[in-house]
């Protein structure tokens, strides 16, 4: 036991003292001085992972493409197929009831575009009533004569080209169509003349009319020649609504209605040489403006005569709201020496006019194509009546005897041919 004893205290001293001397070796080292570490490499960053990319966005569901139009019927093969009449021209009873008017603007197809276009050439001849210039007379022994058996100078009239031109369409609605017209007129005339050789001898003369008013006695209101120079310009503008429709077999009849614009336009400018010395030229310079508004309506009527001839013929009539912007008479008098002018006007004149139209012809037309369009063709001959338009006249009778008569009228008459196309 001693021996055993001995041993674990041997054993257990030389284990303290290896771990004395383990401790002492590491306080050592510890209080040296170190040294820096050897720097580290910095390390690289490692690269971004990609990122997920997105998935494609579907495509959209595209438009369903737009469905064709309904395609026009195909066009008829030749002969065309036979129908129970051609409208516009004479029909039979058998193809319609009685009781409704039946249309009768033309028909065209199969897929058509219910326009007409037409264009008119005309030939009319303007004349104003009022326009009388002076009366023929003679002067005897320097003193001039009251007229016996004399003769009026009136105002020449010639007739003179202008046009019209038309749109029109069917509007669908019960077979009515519309329309739109312009007219365009021009005229000028001119009168020149020397007084005509009296019975009674001596010098002839022209006793001038108050379109040049002398302001002096009977001797002195002649002259020997006279000169004088009328312009009239016309732009009319009509819109409405017509029916054609049958009457009868043979006969087609188309009231009509609407709205007139119109523009009137005149001068009158007059020269004279009056025969008491001094023979001074004396001046007369008249001009009227004005512009109208208001209703329109007419009738229309044709008598289908076979091979597609027809007689024409229509009527109408207008009443307008008028305004003479300006009517105006200036004249230079031959022996005053007050001064170089004198006239007078109205201005801003207010009133109603009324116009009538009427004009019978003769006309032609045929559907070709197979039905698909159609042309016409018409001549007539026409009478207009623009009441009280002679403003002029009205301003110099003022003038003359501080009263003046009713406004003298404007008349037109002649000739136009016009074409229409339907298609």
């Amino acid at each position: 036991m001693k021996l055993l004893s001995k041993a674990i205290v041997t054993g257990l001293s030389v284990l303290l003292v290896q771990f004395a001397f383990a401790a002492d070796s590491e306080t050592a080292q510890s209080c040296a001085p170190t040294e820096c570490p050897k720097p580290c490499a910095p390390k690289p960053c490692a690269p971004a992972p990609c990122p997920k990319p997105c998935a494609p966005k579907p495509c959209p569901k595209p438009c369903a493409p737009a469905p064709c139009p309904k395609p026009c019927p195909p066009k008829p093969c030749k002969p065309c197929p036979p129908v129970c009449f051609e409208r516009g021209y004479p029909n039979d009873n058998c193809c319609f009831p009685s009781a409704y008017n039946e249309p009768a603007n033309y028909d065209l197809g199969p897929c058509p575009w219910d326009f007409w276009v037409d264009a008119s050439f005309t030939y009319w001849d303007a004349y104003e009533e009022g326009l009388e210039l002076a009366e023929s007379s003679t002067q005897i022994a320097g003193v001039t004569q009251a007229p016996v058996n004399g003769g009026f100078l009136f105002q020449n009239n010639q007739y003179k080209p202008g046009f019209k031109i038309g749109l029109g369409m069917d509007i669908g609605h019960d077979d009515w169509s519309t329309y739109a017209e312009y007219t365009w007129f021009r005229s000028t005339t001119t009168t020149n003349s020397a007084a005509p050789t009296d019975a009674r001898g001596g010098t002839p003369v022209w006793i001038m009319s108050n379109w040049v008013n002398y302001k002096l006695n009977i001797t002195d209101q002649s002259a020997a020649t006279i000169s004088s120079k009328w312009r009239l310009n016309m732009d009319l503008v009509d819109v409405g609504v017509t029916r054609p429709y049958y009457q009868g077999t043979h006969l087609i009849v188309a009231p009509f209605g609407g709205m007139r614009g119109q523009f009137i336009r005149q001068k009158l400018n007059i020269s004279t040489t009056a025969t008491a010395a001094p023979a001074i030229d004396a001046y007369s310079k008249n001009k009227s403006n004005s512009w109208a508004v208001g209703p329109r309506a007419g009738f229309l009527g044709e008598w289908h005569l076979g091979w597609g001839v027809r007689l024409e013929g229509d009527v109408s009539g207008s009443l307008l709201y008028t305004r003479y912007t300006k009517v105006a008479n200036e004249q230079s008098p031959s022996l005053d020496t007050d001064s170089e002018f004198i006239g007078s006007r109205f201005t801003g004149y207010n009133c109603l006019r009324a116009v009538n139209e009427m004009n019978l012809g003769l006309g032609w037309g045929s559907y070709f194509d197979c039905r698909n369009y159609h042309l016409d063709i018409l001549a007539t001959y026409d009478f207009q009546v623009f009441w009280n338009q002679n403003m002029m006249r009205q301003l110099v009778d003022s003038m003359g005897s501080g009263t003046g008569h009713s406004p003298s009228n404007l008349y037109l008459q002649g000739f136009t041919l016009k074409a229409q196309f339907d298609f």
